[in-house]
């Protein structure tokens, strides 16, 4: 049998292009978190590359003042959005792709994104969960109160107390969201909880949620991480905050 090979080009000119591993590649060199100290989607960023020991450079942009406008940064990131990661080339943003890139290809901690399939979608499904119940109803229910100076409203309350019944349950016989150990989902939605902070907000009615959130506290860096949430004083918080 004549196997023929055709080649448009000569083989010395095909050039192979690297694959990305999706495995651990070691110690990142240039692997920069872009965040706001305020946002939980940041704060849950930069979490997750302390516990994972991922060496990242922080780089704070201050969305007050537009510093997330400015042509510089939409280079980076078109669509002008926080928390951004940058690693030497590669940009990439939103908050939960991110962490499971950084744990994927540099994290030295397994657990938080375990690479079985099943432990996997479950950890997936509770980030979905997070983004579309945790952090939609904890910001409703804060933001007009931050930044409008609106008093609270009952019906987002009502909203975001079903969402904590949910996690209550979630929590039923086990430490941690999927189970006894932490995983990304925590650490998305113990930043977003923490927000209710400003607001003194009291968890006591759900109490495995109330004790999950309290070990979440424990975390070596946890302060590190969270402290531009507790500097943080809105003008308009300032007299329900002293």
């Amino acid at each position: 049998m004549l196997l023929c090979l055709c080649f448009k080009r000569k083989p010395e000119e095909l050039k192979i292009k690297p694959k990305l591993p999706s495995d651990n590649v070691g110690t990142p060199k240039n692997l920069t978190l872009y965040i706001h100290a305020l946002s939980a989607p940041s704060r849950a960023v930069w979490m997750t590359a302390k516990a994972a020991d991922i060496p990242v450079q922080i780089r704070h942009i201050d969305l007050f003042k537009g510093e997330h406008k400015t042509p510089e940064f939409a280079k980076i990131n078109p669509d002008t959005t926080i928390p951004t990661m940058v690693d030497g080339n590669y940009s990439l943003w939103e908050s939960r792709p991110i962490m499971t890139y950084m744990v994927q290809r540099y994290g030295k901690n397994p657990k938080l994104y375990p690479k079985d399939l099943q432990d996997r979608a479950l950890v997936d499904r509770l980030l979905h969960y997070d983004l579309g119940s945790v952090y939609k109803s904890v910001s409703e229910y804060m933001y007009p109160q931050l930044f409008q100076g609106k008093p609270p409203d009952i019906e987002k309350e009502n909203g975001m107390k079903k969402t904590f019944d949910y996690l209550n349950r979630q929590l039923d016989g086990q430490r941690h969201m999927a189970g006894d150990e932490m995983t990304l989902a925590d650490i998305s939605m113990a930043t977003n909880i923490a927000l209710l902070e400003l607001r003194n907000y009291n968890l006591d009615q759900w109490p495995l949620l109330s004790a999950w959130y309290q070990r979440m506290k424990l975390l070596p860096y946890w302060n590190e991480c969270n402290k531009g949430l507790y500097d943080w004083k809105s003008p308009i918080m300032k007299d329900s905050l002293e």
